[in-house]
């Protein structure tokens, strides 16, 4: 990555150098050319198989070098007393700018931050005015999508404090050029004043915004025409994860939750591996259509796919492999934030009682809430040991059966559990006679099936126990009647014939 931000800065020396005092508007012809040798040198990179972070930040980078030469050719044609008097000025990004995540053709939000060189109910000051013209006009003229607000400290925080969207943008703001020493101060003012104090406000909203966005975008992530963006399993829910993660624990990075335990390694590296591809996949996205886009429609798919490296030469074989390696890394966006958010987001401020303190409990508060090696509170299943499974590999199909009948959902770090626990669902396990009548006792719940099914589904217990559903998971099928992935598909017939039994049985109820 530093071979290439190394060249980007090379060539903008190289290109970019303008004779002093030069409007930056004189010199569009020279921002032209400099823009297009290194978008283009960007796109080689990319399909040659480059990651999509590397591309993403490859085009963040792009973009600070030409604001810098913009920012400093309009500062030269000031005059040498304004240039010496030259007030606190700063050019901060935004947003998924400011996280140095840009798409090709991706909108790009920055602000000018100021100490009062603009008065209330008129245009900036000469010095503002003169600077944003001359950063502004060139951009526009370049085919740049740009967001842009001028704004005081004060003015910034006002506005993250009435909206959502402007707080995440703000705690991702990143220092282009300008007063660095105006851009600390501003930071630590976000922090105190939007941050502090607001965390469970945040948190709440946060969790509305993303269900409303998961029901708009079919609340699945094996859709057949997936949004990369904001669809489940989306670029979006994993910057979700991150900004919950800042606002409950100070957190900025996988390897500071890890360092926490709020994620496992394996999760980190799924999570690290699956946002790179879907970044692919929307940089490739925009290359085809040459505009900004997040849907991945299916007459786009085999396209996509070709270019990402999927060659094989059947093309339903092609298509196939791509949307599921797309809808596996998805899914496993999905189903980790999901628990992350579960545990960081839902659960109460202090920690659930250890069952060393539950022991201590009355005798029969404990036989209460113990059985077989399982706690029930709060709604939910926990391990009373970590060896829960170990000690006893039939728990695995019990511990479902369990859930299903108390209604209960299993707790984000038994989940975990189980997952790491799979490879005790081997032939003797498979070949067990108890495990196999727990399991037709959870079918035989006639309305309540698909549920505890996709529980299963969810932690990988089901494809391993039932290897014919396991194929099916992440398979596509184009066709008239299949709008997700088959495993999907089932679950979801499932669901419905759960909702026809039920309906029946209040039918008949109320006949008696």
């Amino acid at each position: 990555m530093a071979t290439l931000i190394e060249k980007i800065e090379a060539n903008a020396e190289a290109r970019l150098a303008i004779t002093a005092g030069s409007p930056p508007i004189m010199e569009l012809a020279r921002y032209k050319r400099f823009l297009k040798v290194e978008s283009h040198r960007l796109k080689i990179l990319h399909r040659a198989g480059a990651g999509g972070r590397e591309i993403c930040r490859g085009r963040a980078v792009l973009t600070d070098i030409l604001l810098r030469y913009l920012w400093n050719g309009a500062k030269a044609t000031l005059s040498a007393q304004a240039q010496k008097e030259f007030p606190s000025l700063a050019l901060i990004a935004l947003g998924g700018y400011g996280r140095g995540e840009l798409n090709p053709l991706s909108d790009i939000d920055f602000m000018f931050l100021h100490t009062g060189q603009v008065v209330a109910g008129s245009k900036p000051l000469p010095w503002l005015s003169k600077l944003m013209d001359g950063i502004l006009y060139p951009l526009w003229d370049l085919g740049f999508k740009i967001g842009h607000s001028v704004r005081t400290m004060d003015e910034a925080v006002q506005v993250a404090n009435k909206d959502m969207q402007a707080k995440t943008s703000l705690i991702e703001a990143r220092l282009i050029c300008g007063d660095d020493k105006l851009f600390d101060k501003f930071q630590k003012t976000v922090v105190a004043k939007c941050v502090r104090g607001h965390e469970e406000e945040y948190i709440a909203q946060r969790l509305q915004d993303q269900a409303a966005r998961h029901e708009k975008f079919g609340n699945s992530a094996t859709m057949q025409e997936p949004n990369i963006k904001n669809g489940c399993g989306g670029l979006r829910d994993f910057q979700n994860l991150h900004w919950l993660a800042f606002f409950k624990y100070g957190t900025r990075t996988l390897e500071e939750m890890e360092q926490r335990e709020s994620i496992s390694a394996a999760d980190r590296k799924q999570l690290e591996t699956a946002y790179d591809f879907l970044l692919s996949v929307r940089n490739e996205l925009h290359y085809q259509v040459s505009r900004a886009a997040d849907v991945l429609t299916k007459s786009l798919q085999p396209t996509v796919a070709h270019y990402l490296g999927y060659t094989d030469r059947s093309p339903g074989k092609r298509l196939e492999k791509f949307m599921r390696d797309l809808y596996t890394h998805s899914r496993n966006i999905y189903l980790i934030t999901r628990s992350v958010e579960e545990r960081l987001a839902l659960l109460p401020p202090q920690r659930l009682p250890s069952i060393r303190s539950l022991l201590r409990r009355p005798f029969g508060r404990v036989k209460d809430q113990l059985l077989d090696g399982f706690k029930f509170a709060d709604g939910q299943i926990h391990a009373v040991t970590n060896r829960v499974f170990r000690d006893q590999p039939r728990r695995l199909m019990r511990v479902f059966l369990y859930a299903q009948q108390r209604g209960l959902k299993l707790h984000p770090d038994l989940a975990r559990l189980v997952k790491n626990e799979l490879a005790l669902v081997n032939r003797e396990f498979l070949y067990d006679s108890h495990v196999r009548e727990t399991f037709l006792e959870i079918l035989n719940q006639r309305g309540n099936v698909a549920p505890v099914l996709r529980a299963m589904h969810e932690v990988g217990f089901l494809g391993k126990y039932v290897p014919e559903f396991g194929k099916l998971t992440c398979l596509v099928q184009h066709e008239f009647y299949h709008q997700y992935a088959a495993d999907e598909h089932t679950l979801m017939c499932l669901e419905k014939l759960d909702r026809i039994w039920a309906e029946k049985s209040v039918c008949a109820k109320s006949l008696l």
